[in-house]
């Protein structure tokens, strides 16, 4: 990490209070004219003149000048970038000069299907990717903040259609390709989406959805480059799109100008874990600075020209749009696309691609870790296993290296946070096993006690993030917008955890998932760490029900037994006096156990509480083992 020293990384970004968007800060009209080149946000603003000039660290010499925009060459070595705040996306991605691959291996393959033998380059990216930015100016009038619906699981012709239309200065709003029509109808309205890119699969919902949204048919696209589609839905692919689609002369140098802190690149949705889906509003600074960032830290461990990852999470939720889609064509490591998961395709392709590192969610560590499928399978190229999206369990790592001789290391991160905040590094992922690691840099992150003071090292508090990885709020609901943020510009992320002596972040609960048993907090994460170690759990999820007779939540849990295992008052009793031998009283599992075929969760792996929390009721007659109450609360039985 020599490089990082030398940049002195411990915080290189100006102040968040200076950029973030919940302060008052507005530029004179004229202001541009006393900026240096490396501040400039957008090509728009390079002004009547022309400067002559290096970056900050003297690299690169470069020309600026408004007449010709697209020719123009940024300040983008990393150093500069991370010191002096995140420029305009497509800048960012496709006009760099400090990336060992862009500068004579633009041919390299950016990523390639595991099903097909499809396969964009990054060259052959870019030249699509500004032909469909600019039919969607001329064809459909595209206006700056426009919303763009993109509704497909992982497929390498989406990420043209999402660059596409950032070209334009539109907005990308990735969506659940599993959305049912009315809940994509609800999207569609409250997004006020005025096109629709959908996965030929997902065509019979969507069209219908946009009908009762009154979206019109020619407004849709089908995401196809290359193919027709197996049926005529009487609309038009991407390719037909941009073939049909006429460009004048004057679009291909037109760009809207681009406020890379303010303006929104991305309306992504929460997964609802606390309630209706949200709409948060990523910018464009949010995105870059969080690649930028990203690559600081793995930079001495992968290279472009050997390195491949398999995308394997669905790239419409942060996670996966972040280091799937933007870091790919950053760092041009080649990418294989996988279009769902299923264990034997995943390690098959490990072993065919040669995988160097892969991204996870939890479920996934869990599968290669208990199957044996794996076991038939070379996955010996494999150096690293990032698991994010929802906590794991320290003894999975610990169990995996020890059955498979795989590494696997935790990151932490939240669509509000444009994904990664936390994680380990690669050549310290045993030490703080369990953790997810220290801050990026130039993140800064705290603990806050119950009182608001600055919690001591060691000690639980709910964890505020600051930097310019912070959205900029919820779409349309500036309330809950004001309710997370302070006013200088910290988020409150609602999960509870602490920091250790190396600075190693440990997530320990969702404050709003904590069940409050007659005042005291019993945190359900701690409880399904203890549960899933036992030889009868496949998977398991707590929660808090309501006991009348106590007046207090009590513990429950909702449990899937390994196969062979019989789901009796024997199985429910093994797991009940195991929990009771290791904990406190009032942390038993009071609500008893309700066995279940499968956890729901949400795409990035994470427990959907609520949607537990709703079928308890209704599932109250299969409980076992539950305590009954007295009339005063007292305890009558286990």
């Amino acid at each position: 990490m020599a490089e990082m020293g030398a940049l002195k990384m411990d915080n290189p970004l100006p102040s968040p209070a200076f950029t973030n968007n919940h302060h008052e800060h507005t530029l004179k009209e004229e202001s541009w004219k006393h900026r240096a080149p490396y501040q400039i946000q957008s090509p728009q603003e390079f002004g009547p003149v022309k400067w002559r000039a290096k970056c900050k660290c003297g690299k690169i010499s470069y020309t600026l000048r408004q007449d010709k925009p697209l020719n123009a060459k940024f300040c983008h070595c990393r150093g500069c970038q991370v010191m002096h705040g995140a420029p305009f996306q497509w800048a960012a991605i496709f006009h760099k000069e400090d990336v060992n691959f862009a500068k004579g291996c633009k041919s390299s393959v950016i990523f390639r299907s595991a099903t097909t033998d499809d396969k964009w380059t990054y060259n052959g990216l870019r030249k699509c990717a500004e032909q469909f930015g600019r039919t969607l100016q001329s064809s459909w009038r595209w206006a700056k903040d426009d919303v763009l619906m993109v509704m497909a699981p992982n497929d390498i012709d989406t990420p043209p259609v999402i660059w596409g239309c950032l070209y334009a200065g539109g907005i990308v709003a990735p969506v659940n390709p599993g959305l049912s029509i009315q809940d994509l109808h609800q999207q569609i309205e409250r997004s006020e989406a005025r096109g629709l890119v959908v996965h030929p699969d997902c065509l019979p919902v969507a069209l219908e959805a946009a009908q009762i949204a009154n979206l019109p048919p020619e407004r849709i696209l089908a995401l196809r480059f290359d193919r027709d589609l197996p049926v005529n839905y009487g609309i038009s692919t991407v390719e037909q799109f941009i073939t049909n689609g006429q460009v004048p002369s004057v679009m291909v140098r037109y760009r809207p100008r681009i406020d890379s802190q303010r303006d929104t690149a991305f309306l992504v949705y929460s997964s609802g874990t606390t309630g209706l889906p949200k709409g948060v509003m990523i910018s464009h600074q949010n995105v870059v600075a969080d690649v930028f960032l990203q690559s600081l830290v793995e930079s001495a461990h992968i290279d472009w020209r050997q390195d491949r990852t398999l995308a394997v999470l669905p790239i419409y939720h942060i996670y996966g749009l972040v280091c799937l889609v933007h870091a790919p064509l950053y760092v041009g490591t080649t990418t294989i696309y996988m279009d769902k998961f299923e264990l034997a395709r995943f390690c098959r392709s490990i072993q065919d691609y040669r995988i160097t590192h892969v991204y996870v969610a939890p479920p996934i560590v869990l599968h290669l870790t208990k199957s044996d499928q794996v076991s038939d399978y070379d996955l010996s190229s494999l150096r690293m296993i990032t698991s994010g999206g929802a906590p794991l369990p320290a003894n999975l790592i610990t169990e995996l290296y020890e059955r498979r001789k795989l590494a696997v290391r935790q990151a932490y991160g939240l669509s509000e946070t444009t994904s990664v905040t936390h994680i380990q590094r690669w050549d310290d992922w045993k030490n703080g096993i369990g953790s997810n690691g220290p801050p990026l840099p130039g993140v800064e992150a705290k603990f806050v006690a119950k009182d608001t003071r600055d919690a001591a090292s060691g000690e639980e508090g709910e964890l505020w993030i600051r930097g310019h990885i912070v959205f900029n709020g919820y779409r349309g609901e500036p309330e809950l917008t004001a309710g997370c943020m302070t006013p200088d510009g910290w988020f409150k992320t609602g999960d509870i955890g602490h920091e250790d002596k190396q600075g190693n972040m440990f997530i320990t609960d969702r404050s709003k998932d904590l069940i409050k048993f007659k005042g005291y907090q019993v945190p359900p994460a701690e409880l399904e760490d203890l549960i899933i170690k036992h030889e009868v759990v496949e998977d398991v999820a707590v929660i808090g029900i309501m006991n009348e007779s106590l007046a207090s939540e009590i513990p429950m849990a909702y449990i899937v037994v390994k196969p062979g295992i019989p789901e009796d008052e024997t199985t429910a009793k093994l797991v009940l006096d195991h929990v009771k031998n290791q904990t406190v009283n009032y942390k038993h599992l009071r609500g008893g156990i309700i066995f279940t075929r499968e956890i729901p969760k949400g795409p990035s792996g994470k427990i959907l509480k609520r949607v537990l929390r709703q079928q308890a009721t209704a599932d109250a007659v299969r409980r076992i083992g539950a305590m009954e109450y007295g009339k005063y609360g007292r305890e009558a039985k286990l």
